[in-house]
């Protein structure tokens, strides 16, 4: 091993013992402490060894500054081959503790790492049949062996880099990254499991699907993107991504498998592909339209006034709202007709609204030249994920109509425009509208108490 020992670190075959994991991983870890500190410091920043366990989001490859780009370049370039020798190191340490390669997936786990790294320097080694029979007597019949752990790896790898490139490098929150990606990580994956002996489907479908959920728990674990976000996108890309393993499963059990390769490679190469031609179009999402309405026990001059401005609303009770989207809280106006200014105060700030009609009691129309983000992540960090920063679902108008139905009765209808940056529209715009009507509601609901009050 003294001669080889480069290939010893990087080899996926073999086992390795608690007293050799724990000094390869301790001299590596050191080793890397060691580097990275030294290259950040030629950039003038501040290095120390908890940056590990709870990294900061600046220094991560999914929330580069724009300020240093080469620094976080470099630091992730250096990080690429100690990933894969700690990669290939635990999952020979759990093999020769008799434990599923399974368990390799707390790599990527903020804290999580550490505590796996720590047992499994303690745990002692399960000696020839036992460990065998630990592990499975056929690896063929197996799901989790080290190919299939290195294909969630390699899948999971990929997957983030997409999501760099789509999201931050290219502001594109599209088709690639909500369709191509999940296919594409979901086929890797897949391709893994079955390329020496084909599973079942179910078993395709649960690693293909382990992927997505990775690559969500190193979006949060990086401060990159919180859980609301992700769990609105998970019903788009599960789907797809057991669709691409399926489909990898239906290649590799196929007759001939002469067309595997290219097919491979044709998958891998088409999601970039995607995310670039649909950055270049550049296209303009449509203007959707959301009305609501309320009826209210009172005179239309009462709704009026109320409507202008009101005052602070009680702290919401749905779950949309606790969750973190924005809501309304309070309103003001300062002027009135046309030109005054409506100030609609929500949870995350104010959306500034220049009145374009005034119309007392038929029509109060306004557009939406300033507006705070969407929302506040659902995350233990304070994250500004792109999406929020560049506001990807845009008010452009609003307007109450009033229509009297009797003396003492309003019908008031509030009706918002809004643009939505993410694709596929169908779906996202299910979710904007349902979102767009309860601020509706919220609102109306209240102008209705504070107008039956009086």
């Amino acid at each position: 091993m003294t001669q080889n020992w480069w290939k010893w670190l990087f080899t996926w075959e073999g086992k390795v013992g608690r007293l050799q994991y724990l000094l390869a991983g301790t001299i590596l870890s050191a080793v890397k402490l060691a580097i990275d500190w030294s290259v950040a410091n030629r950039f003038g920043e501040t290095w120390r060894i908890w940056n590990y366990l709870v990294p900061r989001q600046e220094l991560l490859f999914l929330g580069m500054r724009s300020d240093q780009p080469a620094l976080y370049g470099i630091l992730w370039l250096i990080a690429i081959p100690f990933f894969w020798v700690g990669i290939a190191l635990t999952l020979r340490r759990l093999q020769d503790a008799g434990k599923s390669a399974g368990w390799v997936f707390l790599f990527f786990a903020p804290f999580a790492n550490l505590a796996l790294f720590l047992s499994l320097s303690l745990l002692p080694s399960v000696p020839g049949i036992q460990a065998a029979e630990a592990v499975g007597a056929d690896a063929r019949n197996r799901v989790w062996t080290r190919t299939t752990a290195l294909g969630v790896f390699v899948s999971t790898v990929l997957g983030l880099l997409l999501v760099t490139l789509g999201a931050r490098f290219l502001m594109e929150y599209g088709w690639g990254l909500f369709l191509g990606l999940p296919f594409l990580t979901g086929f890797v994956a897949a391709w893994f499991l079955n390329k020496q002996g084909t599973h079942t489907e179910l078993e395709t479908a649960v690693v293909s699907s382990l992927t997505i959920l990775l690559i969500g728990l190193v979006l949060i674990g990086f401060r990159y993107e919180g859980l609301v976000c992700l769990l609105m996108a998970l019903p788009l890309a599960l789907p797809f991504a057991i669709a691409g393993g399926l489909l990898a499963r239906y290649i590799l059990g196929g007759r001939s498998r002469t067309a595997a390769p290219p097919t491979f490679v044709a998958c891998v190469a088409l999601v970039p592909f995607m995310m670039l031609a649909q950055h270049l179009a550049n296209p303009e999402p449509p203007v959707n339209a959301v009305t609501t309405s309320i009826t209210i026990d009172a005179p239309v001059s009462v709704v009026w006034k109320n409507v202008i401005a009101f005052p602070p609303l009680q702290p919401p009770d749905e779950w949309i709202f606790r969750a973190g989207i924005a809501y309304p809280t309070a309103a003001q106006i300062v002027g009135s007709g046309p030109g005054a200014v409506r100030y609609c105060r929500f949870s995350t700030g104010d959306f500034v609204e220049p009145i374009t009609v005034w119309d007392e009691g038929r029509l109060l129309a306004f557009d939406v030249t300033a507006q705070p983000p969407a929302l506040r992540e659902l995350s233990p960090w304070k994250i500004t994920p792109p999406h929020v920063e560049r506001n990807y679902m845009r008010s452009k108008h609003g307007q109450f109509r009033f229509v009297a139905l009797s003396d003492h009765r309003t019908l008031l209808e509030g009706t918002t425009w809004y643009q939505d940056y993410f694709w596929p529209q169908a779906y996202w715009r299910a979710w904007s509208d349902v979102i767009v009507h309860r601020i509706h509601m919220r609102v109306l609901e209240h102008v209705k108490e504070q107008a039956e009050a009086h």
